[in-house]
């Protein structure tokens, strides 16, 4: 482990464990969005632009389908990246603001950002091919996960102030309405006596709870800490999915298109898990002899 963070750079095997998680995150949401919506009902950033009768027909969504699995395996596969990149960045900013557009708000425009984030950073070895390509691919896209973070809490900020913490107390509100939610869709009473027992914990610890919210407001605040090597940017990573843990156990929100962006890019499990198998088998191998 210390070894890999004490390099400032990725390698390859790295960045194939990043590029792949990412992918199967970008194409579910993609799927997910075509499936459900064809109208932009209620227009949200560049469907702004669009007429008002905006329709996708279904051929339009198959041919959109078609271009995604091309331009998403040539990603994978390191085949021309630039254009690929260039294609993902505008389909995905398309399905998203359609997405938006429906007044669906999942947080998922990070993606949108990390491949114009990775698309700049080829633009770049296009023109300076002695380009640090694979670090800085990586970087730019940490980049926009902490810019994302840190504009999060400069929009609480100028919303709310300082009494944001202090509103949070508020939150009983916000977990019964999620769970009677759930307890509308499913009939599960469970959740229900679940809320109503973390609302005791939040009354009865209400000057822990303000203290969690201004740490996290610190956390998101101070997100761009992360940008200044690859170490800090897993340390931070680690901070960053405590936080979003706590935010699920409290209020049974879970933020894909913000904690799994940040999760593969920051701290990468899944090469962390591939070297942790690689090294058991090596202890296992070098203890029979």
């Amino acid at each position: 482990m210390k070894s890999i963070l004490n390099s400032n750079s990725y390698s390859k095997l790295e960045w194939v464990h990043m590029k792949i998680p990412f992918s199967v995150l970008w194409l579910f949401s993609f799927l997910l969005i075509l499936y459900r919506y064809s109208y932009a009902t209620t227009p949200e950033s560049i469907f702004v632009f669009f007429p008002d009768d905006f329709y996708l027909s279904f051929y339009s969504k198959i041919f959109l389908l078609i271009l995604t699995c091309k331009f998403t395996y040539n990603y994978i596969f390191e085949k021309q990246m630039w254009v690929s990149l260039l294609s993902l960045s505008l389909i995905s900013l398309f399905v998203f603001s359609l997405e938006d557009s429906n007044s669906d708000f999942n947080r998922n425009n990070m993606i949108t950002g990390i491949f114009w984030g990775q698309f700049f950073a080829y633009s770049i070895n296009k023109k300076y091919p002695d380009f640090n390509l694979k670090k800085y691919s990586v970087q730019f896209s940490v980049q926009i996960i902490a810019i994302g973070y840190t504009l999060s809490a400069i929009s609480k900020l100028s919303t709310s102030g300082l009494n944001w913490i202090t509103d949070g107390l508020l939150m009983p509100l916000q977990i019964m309405k999620t769970n009677y939610f759930v307890f509308a869709n499913n009939g599960n009473i469970e959740k229900i006596n679940n809320a109503l027992h973390m609302i005791g914990l939040i009354n009865k610890y209400s000057y822990v709870v303000m203290f969690i919210l201004a740490f996290t407001l610190i956390i998101e605040l101070f997100s761009l800490i992360s940008i200044f090597n690859k170490k800090s940017a897993f340390y931070y990573g680690i901070l960053l999915l405590l936080m979003h843990i706590g935010i699920y156990i409290v209020l049974d929100i879970a933020i894909i298109g913000a904690y799994a962006p940040m999760l593969i890019f920051m701290v990468n499990p899944g090469f962390l898990f591939y070297t942790f198998i690689k090294k058991l088998i090596s202890l296992n191998n070098s203890s029979d002899f």
